[in-house]
């Protein structure tokens, strides 16, 4: 069925179910290959399938914040998985590789002020290189299909609260997780890469649970290149736990997902009081989130076209963390528009806090002189990188999502940053402006 006559089928059959149906290549779909879709088809039967992926990200303030001005960034990742049962008769066994290159600036540091919430989420982790290796790993599956290893060079972040409709969204409060979860050391995030394994076993068809257990080794994770493999720099072991269920819902079949977990790291870190009395106290680091996004209304048969509600929570151990509880809510709508049935409107507000330890902690450095600069409230040399005491923050991004042709997508973007860095004394609210793409070749 094509994209006119799925139209046409809601049209005429409003009382009917409307049955989701996944769609051939179409010119106006920006999910589908630009290129590579020819290619794959005939690599397929070699149990090999190629995966190239740009995306730029342009963002600028236009008021308040640190100083008004624009910076640009961007991602290209280049994928090969491999199907060893096509190639050696291996049932159910796969390998995995990413390597990408990342460049640009970071316009939350340079305009907007702050060090925790970047206004483009590519932008980070101090991996600007010309090539950068990622994920390597092998996945074995088993009991027919019901159980999923996967062992090798990984994130966390690869398969824990993770939610490819978050990513719909330049600011990094969302993109694929709650900023809270990959903020800390143990949970390792894209582009960043550990050794680590995890076990999912798929309880019924929607639900499963998974463990797994991830190298904990500070930022750069894997090294700026990251073909540094040694373990020398870790420091301890995250052990994660997720339960994962996937409603579908009436004869309309509305779709969704719903991630509970939670992880502790072993390892021990300084608590913020320590890092500034020398008290030489430590703590271990634990956090759990609550992921979902659902489907309330749907717009056309095309499989993934409907209204999506999305809500996070997070929430950070108070003595390390550099979060406290962190909230997302927001909506998706893609297929809206008859006339431009892949184009799609997203709306997402972040409200966040710090932990109490953290303000305190902030706090007696400047009155024991252990910051500087101190004019027009704004500080050097504080924790977090913060420019003065924390507290708490709002934030909110919408956009619009033109598909411009077969595996390419426009979205210009609009962003508000209140309480900028968590302050409330030190920069004015900042407005900006900004446009991503995503290419899929």
């Amino acid at each position: 069925m094509n994209t006119a006559k799925a139209q046409q089928a809601l049209q005429v059959k409003k009382s009917e179910s409307l049955q989701p149906v996944a769609q051939p290549s179409s010119d106006g779909d920006p999910s589908k290959e630009l290129f590579f879709s020819g290619l794959n088809q005939y690599l397929n039967q070699y149990g090999i399938q190629l995966g190239l992926n740009w995306v730029t990200e342009t963002a600028g303030v236009v008021s308040g914040g640190r100083r008004k001005g624009a910076d640009f960034t961007q991602q290209i990742a280049f994928s090969v998985d491999v199907d060893w049962e096509k190639i050696i008769g291996w049932k159910g066994f796969s390998t995995h590789a990413i390597i990408m290159n990342r460049s640009g600036r970071n316009a939350s540091a340079d305009y907007v002020g702050d060090s925790q919430i970047q206004a483009q989420e590519v932008y980070g982790g101090g991996y600007a290189r010309l090539l950068r290796m990622y994920d390597l790993y092998a996945e074995q599956k088993l009991w027919r299909d019901k159980i999923d290893i996967k062992i090798g060079r990984m994130s966390v972040g690869d398969d824990y609260a993770h939610s490819a409709i978050a990513c719909q969204f330049m600011l990094l409060t969302t993109c694929g997780h709650p900023r809270s979860t990959q903020s800390q050391q143990g949970f390792s995030d894209w582009p960043g890469a550990v050794w680590g394994g995890r076990i999912l076993y798929k309880i019924t068809s929607q639900s499963y649970i998974q463990v797994g257990a991830y190298q904990s080794t500070p930022w750069p994770q894997g090294g700026r290149t990251g073909w540094t493999w040694g373990t020398s720099e870790t420091t301890g072991a995250f052990v994660p736990v997720e339960l994962g269920y996937n409603p579908d819902i009436g004869k309309n079949h509305l779709v969704g997902h719903i991630h509970v977990g939670a992880g502790i790291d072993s390892s021990r870190f300084k608590t913020w009081s320590a890092q500034v009395t020398g008290s030489g106290k430590k703590d271990n680091r634990f956090q759990f989130w609550i992921q979902s996004d659902q489907m309330i209304y749907r717009n056309d048969p095309i499989e993934d076209h409907g209204l999506y509600v999305i809500a996070n929570y997070g929430h950070d151990a108070a003595t390390t963390s550099t979060f406290k509880d962190f909230y997302n809510i927001g909506f998706l709508d893609r297929g809206f528009w008859q006339a431009r049935s892949y184009d799609q409107i997203g709306v997402m507000l972040t409200y966040y806090t710090v932990p109490k330890g953290l303000s305190r902690a902030q706090e007696y450095q400047i009155n024991n002189g252990l910051a500087t600069g101190g004019a027009n409230g704004i500080f050097g040399g504080l924790l977090n990188g913060a420019p003065g005491v924390q507290s708490n923050s709002l934030l909110l991004e919408a956009n619009y999502g033109v598909a411009a042709y077969r595996g390419v997508m426009i979205m210009p973007i609009f962003e508000y940053f209140h309480n900028v860095a968590a302050t409330q004394n030190t920069y004015k609210d900042a407005v900006l402006f900004g446009l991503k793409t995503n290419v899929t070749f």
